[in-house]
């Protein structure tokens, strides 16, 4: 029980975004764009370098590497259900949701409850393969929903994540450190991205009539991606085990709770900035949030 308070003291001032997302939406005082394109062209580069940074060299190697492992074998299941459940009729959705975890902004206030401060770190390296898997492939698969080939692929090079990132390895190359004046505003943009995450999940189910939603069709779909994200992550850390025996037991604790966190509030972002599927992409995030929030103790408490 004491996980579960530590848990949701640190998780219950997030959620309170996405109420205030939905009543600003409502009152149609404040545009979307407003808020995704500060979060996608601004705090989440400056987070992106600080976290490249902050990493350290071993874990850089080997956690980015499964972590996005996982989110690319995500496809398969994905796939599997656009052909073998009839009413999973988005499949770019479906493959982008199945593939995005949220590391960052729910993973940070749930690893600090269950590890400390210092597992902040190991979640960073984490937050990098997810990251370069969401800004990359993932934002493919979003964009696939509403372009042709052609045109979502370009539409990758419009997010500045790869072109941070690549900047981010080149300081991390020349020994360049964050200094340590700017940690408490790096500290304030962390909080900024993942109250505007959820803002924008409370935003884009304005017109959600959730008492028509067929609940046993998201039970399906739901059930499936956190059963195999399980599986998958299992048979990583067997090889990393087996092939490179590097990591430490609570990082790869902290590997096997990612497929129990929410999908990433980055898809519904990234929704609302295209401008396609945004409330089918709310509610998946919402439904994972409110799962994570009981099977993530679960876990830890097994830990």
């Amino acid at each position: 029980m004491e996980v579960y308070i530590e848990l949701y003291k640190s998780i219950f001032p997030y959620l309170l975004f996405i109420p205030i997302g939905y009543w600003l939406n409502k009152k149609q005082w404040v545009p979307k764009a407003w808020i995704t394109k500060p979060l996608i062209y601004g705090f989440m580069p400056v987070l992106v370098i600080n976290h490249v940074l902050e990493a350290e060299a071993v874990k850089l190697a080997i956690l980015p590497v499964l972590s996005f492992s996982l989110a690319a074998a995500m496809i398969l299941p994905a796939r599997w259900a656009y052909k073998k459940m009839p009413k999973a009729d988005e499949p770019f959705l479906l493959e982008s949701s199945f593939s995005f975890f949220n590391v960052a902004f729910f993973g940070i206030p749930v690893v600090t409850a269950l590890f400390g401060e210092e597992g902040v770190t190991t979640l960073i390296c984490i937050y990098i393969g997810t990251a370069l898997y969401g800004n990359t492939i993932g934002y493919y698969q979003v964009a696939r929903s509403k372009y042709s080939k052609k045109k979502a692929l370009l539409k990758i090079f419009k997010i500045p994540f790869l072109y941070v990132f690549l900047g981010a390895l080149g300081m991390k190359l020349l020994e360049v450190e964050t200094p340590d004046t700017l940690s408490p505003i790096i500290d304030v943009f962390s909080v900024v991205v993942s109250a505007g995450g959820m803002m924008m999940v409370g935003m884009n189910v304005l017109n959600v009539n959730f008492k028509a939603l067929d609940k046993k069709y998201f039970s399906k779909i739901l059930s499936l991606r956190m059963l195999c994200a399980a599986l998958i992550m299992g048979l990583l850390l067997l090889a990393e085990f087996r092939l490179l025996d590097q990591l430490g037991d609570e990082d790869r604790q902290m590997l096997a709770l990612i497929p129990f966190f929410p999908i990433a509030a980055s898809v519904t972002v990234y929704a609302s900035f295209i401008e396609s599927k945004e409330e089918q992409s709310s509610i998946l995030v919402l439904l994972t949030v409110m799962i994570s929030l009981l099977f993530v103790p679960l876990v830890a408490v097994w830990f």
